[in-house]
This record gives C-alpha cells, structure tokens and sequence, in this order.
C-alpha cells in the first residue's frame, strides 16, 4: 500500500487558501508534522516534515517522510511572485515520473506557499560528487539516464527545466535519482501551439548555455541539453567544464568548444563520445 496521499487529498487541498494564523493547526489536522530544515534561501527554505495517515478500518497509521518548500512571498521579488511561482505551480501539478520528485500537496496562505513533495534523504549530486570524487563511467551513464529521461518526459509535455544542475538532482537511495526544484521551467508552447522561445535569465551561470549569457533569445529546451552535458561532464571529472569566474572567456570557451576532459577519460570513451555529441547538437 502506498504511503503516499492519494490523489483525491492532493487534489482537495491542492491550492487552498488557508489563513496565516491558522496554519500550523492546519498542517497538523492534515497529518503533518514540521521538522528540521534541510535547506535555505534568500525568500524560501526547505524544511522535513512527517506525514501520517490513518486508516480507521485497520486501526493502524502509515508515515511518509516528505519535504516542504516553504516560500514567503513577501521576500520573494514582484515578478517571482507573480510570473515564475505561478508557472511553477502549473508546471508541478500533474508531473508523474519515476525520476521526477513528487508535488504531494501544494497550501497557500497570504504570506506563504507550501508546496509538499517527495523526501530525498541521500542529498543531492553535487554533494555526493564532493565526497565520492569522480564517478566511474559506468556510474555516470547509470545516473544520467535517469536524468534524460526525466528531461525527455518534459520535453514530451513542452515543459523546460532551464535550471538543470547538479544541486537539483536529488538522490533517494545511492542508485536512484530525482530532478528538482522547477522554480525556472515554463512551458515551450503558447495556448495556441506556436513555440515560444525565452529571453529571461535564469538558472546558474556555469550551467548556462552562450546565448542565455549574451542575453539573445533562446530555445529553452536546447538550454536544458546544454545543462545536461555539463552535469555529465562534471560526474566525469569532479570540476566544471567551464570557468565561469570570467564572463567573457567563459562564453568564448564555449563558443569554440574549448573543453578538455581529464587523462582518466578516454578519448574514445562511450559517455566522451556521447557529451561531445550533445555539445556539438547544441547551437551556438
């Protein structure tokens, strides 16, 4: 049986406007419970909760452990609060993938948005890259199919990431993994079905494609193919594939596909071919 809420109580709560001082009486007529928080920003934290759900008929309880993304709007920019937060919560809604964490519940209050998703008790990549090292080739294929196919099932809905990096892929045991965090996706259609391409900033800068950093209109899917090879290429090599301390010999690095893999990296290698591949798919 399934610890997770069923979709009859995603739904029902889904959105729902509670009022600020009676949240925390809220949550726990719920079934949550708060925890410690596991993560921080400038407008948003991410913080542990518990989830019990009682079945009567059994007379027993079943407990997920689950995470909260708590935004508070009034920290939050204008234009996140009104054109980014609304365009994730649209994004999230009906995401269902193996390798895609789970909205669970999204509560909102005047200050506030809770969004309620999957737990992912092993961190995310980049810190298990700092404590592993380099992954073996054979570790990073199995990882980054994973990630493609998360990417893949996006872009079959005309979702983008746009802010694919290795702090956003979150692992739930040592062989599986989770992409995150959709605070930048959008969708790559207009409600007529004419693509749309993006001029706005966002993601993380040594992930970024050269036309995000010039700031030219760009494909946001092609943006995602871009983030992906660096992510792979940092599981190879435990270092970023380009400097981004320099804006201008970043960007010229990249545009001339000044990349060098280390020696413990054939040149012939599977995952080497395949990187430089998506490289060279990617307009520049």
């Amino acid at each position: 049986m399934s610890l997770r809420p069923s979709s009859s109580q995603v739904e029902s709560s889904r959105f729902k406007d509670v009022g600020s001082n009676s949240i925390d009486l809220h949550l726990k007529d719920q079934g949550y419970t708060f925890g410690k928080t596991i993560g921080e920003g400038s407008y948003c934290k991410v913080k542990f909760f518990i989830f019990k759900t009682v079945y009567q008929r059994v007379g027993n309880n079943h407990i997920q452990k689950i995470a909260c993304k708590i935004i508070d709007k009034c920290k939050a920019s204008n234009e996140f609060v009104t054109k980014f937060l609304p365009r994730e919560l649209s994004v999230v809604r009906g995401l269902r993938h193996s390798n895609i964490v789970t909205v669970l519940n999204v509560l909102s209050t005047p200050r506030h948005v809770y969004i309620f998703m999957d737990f992912c008790e092993r961190g995310d990549l980049l810190d298990y890259i700092r404590a592993k090292g380099a992954l073996t080739e054979s570790r990073s294929r199995h990882f980054f199919k994973q990630i493609v196919s998360a990417v893949q099932h996006l872009h079959s809905l005309d979702i983008a990431h746009r802010d694919l990096k290795c702090e956003n892929v979150l692992l739930t045991t040592k062989d599986h993994v989770k992409i995150a965090d959709f605070g930048f996706a959008r969708w790559c259609r207009d409600e007529k079905g004419h693509r749309i391409l993006s001029d706005t900033f966002c993601g993380s800068a040594a992930y970024a494609a050269p036309e995000i950093l010039q700031g030219t209109m760009y494909n946001p899917k092609m943006y995602d193919s871009w983030s992906l090879g660096c992510i792979l290429f940092i599981m190879l090599t435990a270092s970023m594939p380009f400097d981004d301390a320099h804006m201008p010999s970043m960007i010229r690095a990249q545009t001339n596909r000044l990349i060098k893999f280390n020696e413990k990296i054939q040149a012939g290698s599977t995952v080497c071919i395949s990187w430089n591949q998506m490289l060279h798919d990617v307009q520049l």
